[in-house]
């Protein structure tokens, strides 16, 4: 797919990562190591412009072979760096796509996970014609739990052994959506 992609909501917009993105990513990262940094291996004590660096060329390789769809979250009103919302794991047999975020810790509990989800799910029935999309949350992390039952994702099953990270194997609550969920969600976010 196109790197030239946007999609919009009342207050964000969101789009694939350029490299001129490392520093806004950089510092986002920094400063919610603490938030994020039990439940994902990448952000680490030693993350840098280098690691930053990588993981958007890696960002930009995934969408030119369509294997993973990671947006950068920007408010519309002042271009400030937000956080990410991504597909992964997408599989044609299933038809279905993985849906994963993060939200830099200053910007928290402002709803901007809600509703760029909303609208990375919109693109992924609308645009990529997917069919159902699970939202897997380790279970010690209750705001993105929180977050996940705000976009009006349905909790389906603690699956056991599901998330593995920081060399273990832990358990993950899914969550699902499907096209129709999002009816519910059309007059919040547009």
């Amino acid at each position: 797919m196109k790197l030239d992609f946007m999609l919009t909501t009342p207050r964000l917009y969101l789009r694939p990562y350029k490299i001129a993105d490392v520093d806004d990513n950089l510092a986002a990262v920094l400063e919610s190591q603490p938030d994020l940094s039990p439940w994902v291996e990448w952000c680490h004590d030693g993350y840098d412009q280098q690691d930053a660096h990588a993981w958007l060329s890696a960002s930009q390789m995934n969408w030119k072979i369509d294997s993973g769809y990671e947006l950068a979250v920007f408010t519309s009103r002042d271009d400030k760096f937000v956080g990410t919302v991504c597909l992964n794991n997408l599989s044609q047999l299933t038809n279905s796509a993985e849906l994963g975020y993060w939200i830099r810790s200053s910007c928290h509990r402002q709803g901007y996970a809600t509703e760029a989800i909303i609208a990375l799910a919109r693109f992924a029935f609308d645009t990529l014609a997917l069919t159902r999309l699970e939202i897997v949350v380790h279970i010690s992390n209750t705001p993105s739990q929180k977050t996940a039952e705000s976009t009006g994702a349905l909790f389906e099953s603690l699956s056991r052994n599901r998330i593995y990270t920081h060399g273990k194997a832990c358990d993950g609550m899914v969550y699902s959506l499907i096209p129709q969920d999002l009816s519910l969600k059309r007059n919040r976010f547009g």
